[in-house]
């Protein structure tokens, strides 16, 4: 098995200019794969027609590009705010079915009963907003709670990506992360910095960002979005000419946490959330479950197909402040190689410092190195 740099690649997504789709401004997600990503694999390995599969798809970027170049995306997640944010994607409504949801979930608005009595999750949640734009956010949190049309769906995920964040869209005080912060921190920060919780019309919001988002042409094709564990895919065997995906990265995420605030506004609690995902920074545990894992994307992969798994080096601190650095694709590589994938190559891709997620913690904290692992199923 060959082990390249990237820079050793004759061509490589470092140096593409890749056209975004409106649909990919949806919403922020920390841990998220740059669009140069997808956009090279898809064009180099697979053709028009063929089916893309992203088995930790997290904002969905994976299947709606393949969609934008004319193939079938498919995006699967366990994690409730990435499955609603993928299907938003690949299947979204027209202009004007938003606009009809939006006047009849506005003239609703009314007659929605808020109780007084919050649970500590919404009083967690009140922090980042002013009382008015509050109750206008528990008010759609409640009409839509109930709906999975594929318009309520899309809507939900414009409010995921409206909900905090530094925009103008930004329904919250001004919030510098793509993950959600700790109510504790907000009101420090916000006190330090003298920031204002913004009164907001919440459904003009709503409807500005989602006319942005669906500015672009929507592709002709509608793919797939499935809420499913990784281990236990609902798809055909033999089925996706092509993988493309990253998973949970050991001991280094709480994608639970990391996305508590929206979590909230789609009725889960983070807490039950991160009990049904894979957060762990055991080696037996994060083991047994690439190793299942890996038996899933070899079922459902043609023969012939190509796999594209995208990890990261992390840090692992240990006892008397000992770091260990461990190579996550060295370390789940033999589960791959036992599910009958056959190497082909591993490209190592170094993280500069400024593209690191999670380097406010400390200089050494985020993803050094990523490590693309290039597998083929035998014919």
């Amino acid at each position: 098995m060959k082990i390249v740099q990237v820079g050793d690649l004759e061509t490589s997504w470092k140096s593409m200019k890749v056209d975004s789709h409106s649909l990919h401004n949806a919403c922020s997600r920390i841990c998220s794969f740059p669009l140069s990503i997808p956009k090279y694999f898809i064009d180099n390995y697979t053709e028009e027609g063929d089916v893309v599969f992203d088995p930790w798809s997290g904002k969905g970027t994976v299947p709606l590009e393949a969609l934008v170049n004319k193939r079938i995306g498919i995006g699967n997640d366990k994690s409730p705010e990435a499955f609603i944010l993928t299907h938003a994607k690949v299947n979204p409504p027209s202009v004007k079915e938003f606009k009809t949801y939006l006047d009849s979930l506005n003239g609703r608005m009314g007659s929605v009963k808020l109780g007084k009595k919050l649970s500590v999750l919404d009083r967690d949640a009140r922090v980042f907003f002013s009382k008015s734009t509050f109750d206008q956010i528990r008010r759609v949190k409640e009409l839509t709670r109930k709906d999975n049309t594929r318009v309520a769906i899309f809507t939900k995920a414009i409010v995921l990506g409206i909900l905090h964040g530094s925009s103008s869209n930004a329904l919250s005080l001004r919030c510098s992360h793509s993950y959600s912060m700790s109510p504790n921190y907000v009101k420090k920060y916000a006190k330090e910095h003298g920031l204002r919780r913004p009164h907001k019309k919440v459904i003009e919001e709503i409807l500005r960002k989602g006319l942005d988002v669906l500015s672009d042409k929507r592709p002709k094709k509608k793919g797939r979005a499935l809420n499913s564990d990784s281990r236990d895919i609902g798809l055909k065997d033999n089925s996706v000419d092509m993988i493309l995906g990253s998973p949970p990265y050991f001991d280094a995420q709480t994608y639970a946490w990391g996305n508590w605030l929206r979590l909230w506004f789609l009725g889960h609690n983070y807490k039950d959330v991160r009990s049904i995902l894979t957060e762990s920074g055991s080696k037996l545990v994060y083991g047994d479950f690439m190793r299942e894992s890996s038996k899933e994307l070899y079922r459902v992969l043609k023969p012939g197909g190509r796999c594209f798994i995208v990890v990261g080096d992390v840090n692992k601190r240990k006892k008397a402040g000992v770091v260990e650095v461990i190579n996550t694709a060295e370390f789940i590589l033999p589960g791959l190689l036992d599910a009958g994938f056959r190497a082909e190559k591993i490209v190592i891709d170094s993280i500069p410092q400024s593209k690191r997620v999670m380097t406010h913690k400390s200089k050494d904290a985020g993803i050094k190195t990523e490590r693309i692992i290039y597998l083929t199923k035998p014919n």
